[in-house]
């Protein structure tokens, strides 16, 4: 359990934080949907995907390819992850704003051997994208209300 605290203090600080910006912002549309999606499947789907299978697969594969503290399969996987995330958004400066991001979950991974930090912090990343831009922005995320 005392492995695991600063996870949880940071997920708690995630989960007020959010609840405030939705206070403070005013964000009159967001569905328990949204919420599911943005905090929990989404990042807990692409973490598994990224870090748990492509990752792993590369690391095993180079063994001892580290630079700057980043392993090659932290690369080549932020690089996949980046391009799969940009075929939703042609915004050129998306680029780095998902690529290092992803590089830090990558390090997380390689550091900690465990995906519970990277769903963490990406699900932090993900609240903050969702609550900095324009809901319209976001639309492919949301479902219409009738």
């Amino acid at each position: 359990m005392k492995k695991y605290i600063l996870p949880i203090i940071v997920f708690t600080a995630v989960l007020i934080y959010f609840i405030c910006c939705i206070y403070l912002y005013g964000i009159s549309n967001i569905s328990i949907y949204n919420i599911i999606l943005f905090l929990f499947a989404s990042p807990l789907l692409e973490e598994f995907i990224f870090r748990g299978l492509v990752q792993n697969s590369i690391n095993k594969f180079f063994k001892s390819g580290i630079f700057l503290h980043i392993s090659y399969g932290s690369f080549i996987s932020s690089l996949i992850f980046t391009f799969f995330h940009l075929l939703l958004n042609d915004f050129v400066f998306m680029y780095i704003l998902v690529f290092l991001p992803s590089l830090f979950f990558g390090y997380l991974y390689d550091k900690y051997k465990t995906l519970l930090l990277p769903v963490l912090f990406h699900s932090f990343f993900n609240i903050n994208a969702f609550i900095s831009y324009p809901l319209n922005d976001l639309t492919i995320f949301f479902v219409e209300k009738l």
